[in-house]
């Protein structure tokens, strides 16, 4: 029997605003401006606390745009992105890409070199095989033979980037980048960029899992962030609050199928080519949303212990297989988890 879990495609909707109810009564009234759109395959959502509403709706706009620039420029499914540029020419020549691109790659190395080869963004190669990232669902578990021979292409030791002219190249002919790891953070990281540079302190964006906040919700009050449950469904395990902090979330369940009772999902293991089997949700709570999104990526498939490489900052929340709460030291006391049973 195989079941399949709902996916996310990489499309865009129509937008949805709405403005709920002012955090004051006098002249200067407060306003939460709630806007959702599906981009980089999964709901984009922002929540501005400000006075002004239309101008806050003219700035969000701004910072999903870039949120689709970001796209444009890293997503492998696009052919026209300096990723799949990138892609194209594997094994062939060096290809030129933006400083912005550079950099994130040149990141990813290093969060690769911490992790041991954990996190490699070189994984295409595997992530394309099972399908959780195209246009249909996937329901069927790939031959051995085939993951054995994508193996073969995956080790971020063969991304080749030069500082020089900002070039990178793939040393063998078939691999391929998969950002899916650590674009989602970046994404809104740069989205907040636009929404701080133009004015706005107080804000949350939610993409998929990984969550930004900034500020406060109302005075003195911090955002609370839900964690979801990852075996009930529209349920909470608990929440956080946070300000100025991101906390990115992985999940078995976010996209999966499950074949003979047994659940496959798209974060796949780089040294073994199978969905890593050592978590069912792992959160990670870091100062950027890209960190806590590549973080929260390595830990889920060591399961924290040997792929930890936070800062004395930085929290994790693992639940084991048989869903059991793994805490970081400091995770419960410095962002008052609550659990809600």
């Amino acid at each position: 029997m195989v079941v399949a879990s709902r996916m996310l495609f990489r499309f865009s909707i129509v937008w949805f605003v709405a403005v709920v109810s002012c955090f004051s009564q006098d002249s200067s009234q407060t306003y939460e401006v709630y806007v959702s759109k599906n981009l980089i395959g999964t709901l984009i959502e922002a929540k501005i606390i400000s006075k002004d509403v239309n101008s806050s709706k003219k700035i969000l706009y701004h910072a999903f745009k870039e949120i689709e620039r970001i796209d444009s420029l890293l997503a492998w499914q696009i052919p026209t992105s300096e990723i799949s540029k990138i892609n194209s020419y594997a094994g062939k020549s060096p290809v030129k890409i933006s400083y912005e691109t550079y950099s994130i790659l040149e990141r990813s190395l290093t969060y690769s070199e911490s992790s041991n080869g954990i996190f490699d963004v070189t994984i295409g190669p595997l992530t394309q095989l099972w399908g959780f990232n195209g246009d249909e669902e996937p329901t069927t578990v790939p031959d051995k033979k085939a993951i054995d021979s994508c193996l073969k292409l995956v080790g971020y030791k063969d991304l080749i980037l030069n500082s020089n002219d900002t070039s990178a190249f793939l040393r063998r002919a078939g691999m391929s980048i998969d950002l899916g790891g650590i674009g989602k953070g970046y994404a809104i990281d740069r989205a907040s960029d636009v929404l701080k540079r133009n004015g706005l302190t107080s804000f949350l964006f939610n993409a998929g899992g990984d969550v930004l906040v900034s500020g406060y919700k109302a005075e003195d009050q911090n955002w609370t962030v839900g964690i979801k449950d990852p075996r009930k469904e529209d349920k909470l395990l608990g929440s956080v609050e946070l300000t100025d902090k991101s906390i990115a979330t992985s999940g078995d369940y976010e996209r999966y199928f499950e074949v003979d009772g047994k659940r496959y999902h798209h974060i796949i293991d780089p040294f073994t080519g199978y969905p890593a089997s050592n978590s069912v949700s792992v959160s990670v709570i870091a100062e950027s949303a890209e960190r806590a999104d590549a973080l929260a990526t390595t830990v889920f498939i060591t399961q924290g212990i040997t792929g930890w490489q936070g800062t004395s900052d930085e929290e994790f929340l693992i639940v084991t297989n048989d869903l059991k709460n793994i805490f970081s030291p400091g995770f419960k006391k410095k962002y008052h988890f609550k659990s809600i049973k």
